[in-house]
């Protein structure tokens, strides 16, 4: 079941990280950049949309059936955006990228062999792909579905390592630092199968402490010149996020069903792959025959019409056939 509200949060949320590259750089004085300076908190909303996204989809596969829907979902548009990244850095001569680098960038693990990501937002890629590899662990086992079974000892773990950044070895299986913004998602979406049970509760109430505490570390690495009220203001936009979602999840917000969401929801990954290398080289080649706030504005309406056609005529004509050919050879009613 698709939640269309959710569609237009992971819109806006993909939004406020592009403005948030694109208009929140040192020395930017616009005037819109002191709100989109908090632009990207955009992405701990990604990383809770997956959590209730995840949950929902995974209950109802088998791990095998888990496994492709993931690939079908991340990989070709990926690798559409790492095309159109390594287009624009031809043409415009920027950036040398190596054959390896390419070559294990578009396994997405690349971060294993401490090679650089062709486009640093990929970071954030890798952290799904860990947990998308901690529940295909969960549904081999058969356990995915008794989610207090290792909900209550992953929290625990997570509040562990905030605290004391141990144990060491917890970033390569899952990113602790993030995993409460995870673990929020997947209780939204039990209450919405469950209700307010006290456990749900408990568990969201230690994930929201978690997430305050993440927001409050985090911020000096995404603001330049951060002042208290800067940590506050984020605090305060998580807290937010947190209120809607529940809201959400309850369903006191609830949208009727138009394309025009479910348009701008499919616009939202390739439209994160594709807007910062390659957009941020753009916007720099323009700047020398238009204005800086034009050069923005022409690339931001570029990239969401690239995002358009890789949404258009590669996710939606091939993504389905692919996913279908996949399950069909995994069950071995077609042969390789």
């Amino acid at each position: 079941m698709r939640v269309i509200t959710l569609d237009l949060v992971r819109f806006f949320a993909a939004m406020s990280v592009v403005l948030y590259h694109y208009t929140a750089k040192p020395g930017m004085d616009y005037l819109i950049s002191g709100l989109t300076k908090y632009g990207y908190l955009g992405v701990p909303v990604f990383f809770m949309i997956s959590g209730y996204v995840i949950s929902m989809s995974a209950s109802k596969r088998t791990a095998m059936e888990f496994v492709i829907s993931r690939f079908v979902r991340l990989y070709p548009t990926y690798w559409c955006g790492i095309g159109v990244t390594l287009l624009v850095a031809m043409v415009l001569g920027e950036g040398n990228y190596s054959l390896l680098q390419v070559v294990t960038n578009l396994t997405m693990l690349n971060d294993y062999f401490d090679i650089e990501n062709i486009d640093d937002i990929y970071w954030t890629l890798q952290v799904e792909l860990k947990f998308y590899g901690c529940v295909f662990i969960l549904l081999m086992l058969g356990v995915f579905d008794r989610f207090k079974l290792w909900l209550v000892p992953w929290t625990a773990l997570t509040t562990i390592h905030l605290l004391t950044n141990q144990p060491g070895f917890m970033g390569w299986f899952i990113s602790p630092g993030y995993s409460p913004f995870f673990i929020a998602g997947i209780v939204y979406y039990r209450i919405h199968s469950e209700g307010m049970t006290w456990p749900n509760v408990a568990i969201l109430c230690v994930a929201f402490v978690l997430s305050m505490i993440r927001v409050f570390q985090q911020t000096h690495g995404f603001i330049e010149g951060i002042s208290i009220a800067d940590q506050f203001i984020s605090a305060i936009i998580i807290a937010a996020s947190f209120g809607l979602f529940l809201a959400i999840t309850t369903e006191k917000v609830q949208l009727a069903k138009r394309n025009v969401y479910v348009v701008l929801g499919g616009l939202t990954y390739p439209l994160y792959l594709v807007h910062n290398t390659a957009g941020k080289a753009i916007i720099d080649a323009c700047k020398s025959a238009v204005s800086e706030a034009a050069a923005i504005g022409f690339t931001l309406a570029l990239m969401l019409f690239i995002s358009w056609l890789i949404y258009n005529y590669m996710e939606k004509r091939y993504s389905g056939k692919l996913k279908s050919y996949l399950l069909r050879l995994q069950s071995g009613t077609i042969t390789a």
